[in-house]
């Protein structure tokens, strides 16, 4: 996501690898680190495998697209 904005904020042509139709879910970090923790405290999750991500995906592609529109730059795809 970085490499995006950085590229957008100069002009430059965001690189999207593929045909941007890949997804992902991004969590802010406290979030993640607090699910890890309530996790350890919790005795009912041992041995489980827990999903603490966000469900909410977007395509490469997407990400590409809002990030551009949000530093209101008219870099390429």
């Amino acid at each position: 996501m970085s490499r995006f904005i950085m590229q957008a904020l100069a002009n430059d042509p965001i690189t999207v690898y593929g045909d941007g139709k890949q997804t992902r879910s991004f969590c802010y970090i406290t979030d993640t680190v607090t699910g890890l923790m309530l996790l350890m405290a919790c005795n009912n999750t041992k041995g489980e495998v827990v999903n603490i991500g966000n469900s909410q995906e977007i395509t490469i592609l997407d990400l590409a697209k809002r990030i551009r529109d949000l530093t209101s730059r008219k870099s390429s795809i």
